[in-house]
């Protein structure tokens, strides 16, 4: 018997633990095999054994388009290095995650060694489907994603999902769980003292769905002295912009956790670096992830003779238990007070989410699936901590570190609710595993190894038969639903960024994104014709001089105002001047259009787009009135709703601090500090002074001559051109 392995890489993380383990368990059995990858980056050492060795194959690594390789280039690539390093074609292809579009044509590859015949073991470790839109994207078109025929095998790692493919067609006897083989003789005798300091490992990557926000959180609320740990850093740009950030997060809160440690950092004073001796060194291991297909970390801590803290994942615990497992101190999820949480905030950025998930996924969206995901993630008067985005988990993060009384933050574990701090001290002082090693069997590399002949034999006395192909419409729709929706397997907001960019830029409005005329509300003869005109059109019956009318209504409520920079809402004072209770908000559209033109800045619309397509948040504080976001036109839409602040809706105006205050207490709903904002704008006195003064960065804009307000001011940026503004 032959196997031919096929993977897009060996980079460190689950799967390669699991194709290393299987090479060692085909090696010791004599059974010859090749592991074949397209990046050469290995973590697998090379090795002189006559039955196993690791070739590169070109096309079939990780990367957006097809680019220069067609299907039939690659599978004779394949074929052709099979054959070389196995003296023949392989008995068995076991391709391991062909559908995960991290590959646009790999699948077709597999479908054209279905048609040809050949025999396949497909194992699933993940899913496109289920929380990685992105991927999606590139095999949504697929008809042939999931081939059916007797010689092709489907091993899942959990029953979970080998069920949702049944439930699509897939025969049953064409599909099993095989569930990965570990490692059952790991030597982890603790070197540390248990009591004076707790060292929490997470052996993970830290992409986005191991949840780094929550572990973060439990730096927080842990026992002092008591350290976290995150294994490795992500590989992807995208992703590791989001791991990067709560590495900053964290740092600025003074939090005991490390990022990315493996081979970088060592756990004590004279030890190594590597993976193994963080294991050894660990007290704990801990797993705060909401999305596994197998869960490593689960199995691994009971090999590794260390207690495990974790985030129950029912599909994994169900599996676990039929073997008589029940893996470490796991908790169902962290409770937020609902008062802690921005509703409106929440629902938006749900919204969002799912507009940008079910779009992703070619499917339509309506009301009554965004108010069924909504309820789903309230749990009575709380929130799941591991089901809010980021920025609204580091806001909840900074409320723990600066409340009185952290128990307002809650833990479910088996039913029971009690404080997270309280929850997780019991955990830690608790250093008992609560699997054996002797209870591992079930994973053993035997065990896989039994299983893969199993389906070997099975597949090997199949003759070749027509074939079908699931309707991935359907295995979709098992994975694509409002109940199951998360925010951390929704497609992020977070992009790479410079190191320096803002996380929020925050924009006066006239003078600075507006050409306006000067002038403001003042007796302007010239222009009362054309404001009687207007009022006429409305069916009012206008003053001799409007404008003069106006400016007198605009001292009387300011001499009555005890603010120290009182506005007035225009809708009200024309309200009061034409003796009407009617909705003047169309009139006053129309009135400041005649009196007060404006005109789009140059470049700060092609500039407002760009940063937008960054991911950074955008808001406005301008002394302005209901006619003014209407006036930007488009670009409007750009700005959150909560980081908008207009002048005429406070009473109060620029250079209020007052209402640089607010901008900061919005922010920090979202997790973003004044530091991480930059405000822009163009008046020394009233934009950059005040929003300096509150902490913010700043930019002056200088590049109109209207536009130039004397004062000064010392600014991070100065710009006279939108283009000049880069970050």
């Amino acid at each position: 018997m032959t196997i031919a392995i096929v993977h897009y890489h060996l980079h460190p993380g689950g799967v390669t633990r699991v194709i290393e383990r299987t090479s060692h368990a085909l090696t010791a059995a004599s059974i010859k095999h090749v592991i074949l990858i397209e990046d050469l980056i290995s973590s697998i050492a090379p090795t002189n054994s006559s039955t196993s060795s690791v070739r590169q194959v070109s096309g079939i690594g990780y990367r957006d388009s097809a680019g220069e390789f067609t299907v039939e280039q690659i599978v004779s690539y394949l074929r052709r290095t099979a054959e070389e390093a196995l003296g023949g074609p392989p008995d068995l292809w076991y391709f391991h995650n062909h559908s995960l579009g991290k590959n646009p044509i790999l699948h077709e590859v597999v479908a054209k060694l279905a048609e040809e015949g050949d025999r396949l073991l497909l194992q699933i470790h993940d899913l496109a489907e289920q929380g990685r839109p992105t991927n999606y994207t590139r095999i949504a078109d697929c008809r042939k994603l999931y081939p059916v025929s007797s010689r092709i095998h489907y091993a899942f790692l959990n029953s979970r999902d080998r069920q949702a493919f049944t439930a699509a067609g897939l025969p049953e006897e064409n599909s099993s769980v095989l569930s990965n083989p570990i490692d059952q003789a790991i030597d982890s005798t603790p070197e540390v003292n248990h009591t004076d300091s707790p060292l929490l490992f997470a052996p993970i990557r830290g992409i986005r769905r191991k949840n780094l926000g929550e572990l973060v959180l439990f730096s927080a609320l842990a026992p002092i002295r008591t350290r976290i740990a995150i294994s490795r850093a992500p590989l992807d740009p995208t992703a590791r912009s989001i791991h990067d950030d709560w590495k900053k997060t964290a740092g600025n809160l003074g939090l005991a956790i490390e990022f990315d440690v493996v081979d970088r950092l060592a756990p004590n004073v004279g030890t190594r670096s590597n993976f193994e001796t963080w294991v050894h060194h660990a007290t704990h291991l801990i797993t705060t992830s909401i999305s596994e297909g197998f869960g490593l970390t689960y199995i691994e801590a009971a090999a590794a003779n260390k207690p495990l803290i974790g985030r129950n994942l029912p599909h994994l615990s169900a599996d676990h238990a039929a073997h008589g497992i029940h893996a470490g101190h796991l908790y169902e999820r962290i409770l937020i007070p609902s008062e802690w949480v921005d509703s409106d905030i929440l629902y938006d950025q749900l919204t969002s989410a799912l507009t940008k998930n079910y779009r992703a996924y070619g499917r339509p969206l309506d009301d009554e699936t965004i108010e069924h995901a909504w309820k789903n993630l309230k749990h009575g008067s709380y929130f799941d901590f591991g089901n809010l985005p980021e920025e609204i988990q580091k806001s909840i993060i900074i409320q723990t570190i600066h409340s009185d009384n952290d128990s307002s933050v809650k833990i479910e574990s088996d039913g029971n609710i009690r404080s997270v701090s309280e929850w997780l001290a019991s955990a830690i002082h608790n250093h008992i595993p609560t699997v054996k090693r002797d209870q591992l069997s079930p994973y053993s590399n035997q065990v896989h190894l039994g299983k893969i002949l199993k389906i070997y034999q099975n597949l090997s006395e199949e003759k070749s038969s027509p074939i079908n192909y699931l309707p991935s419409d359907e295995v979709l729709s098992s994975f694509l639903s409002p109940s199951s929706f998360h925010f951390l397997l929704s497609e992020s907001r977070t992009v790479s960024l410079p190191p320096l960019a803002p996380r929020a830029v925050i924009f006066d409005i006239y003078g600075t994104l507006l050409i306006a005329p000067g002038g403001g509300v003042k007796p302007d003869l010239s222009a009362d014709s054309r404001l009687r005109e207007v009022l006429t059109s409305f069916g009012h019956h206008p003053p001799e001089s409007p404008s003069t009318a106006l400016h007198q209504a605009v001292l009387r409520h300011h001499d009555t105002s005890q603010a120290p920079f009182p506005e007035v809402d225009l809708r009200e004072l024309w309200r009061e001047i034409l003796g009407t209770e009617s909705d003047t908000s169309a009139l006053v559209d129309a009135l400041e259009a005649a009196w007060h033109p404006v005109s789009p800045m140059p470049g700060a619309n092609e500039a407002l787009q760009r940063f937008a397509s960054t991911g950074v948040l955008l808001g406005v504080l301008s002394n302005a009135q209901s006619n003014t976001l209407t006036s930007l036109g488009n670009v409007g839409e750009l700005f959150e709703p909560d980081l908008t602040l207009l002048s005429y809706q406070h009473g109060i105006a620029k250079p209020s601090p007052r209402l640089f205050e607010l901008l900061a207490q919005r922010l920090a709903r979202r997790g973003i500090t004044p530091a991480e904002t930059l405000f822009v704008g163009n008046d020394p006195l009233h934009d950059i002074a005040p929003a300096a003064e509150a902490g913010f960065k700043t930019a002056l804009f200088t590049g109109h001559p209207e536009s130039l307000r004397s004062g000064d001011c010392t600014p991070n940026i100065t710009f006279t051109d939108w283009n000049e503004l880069l970050f």
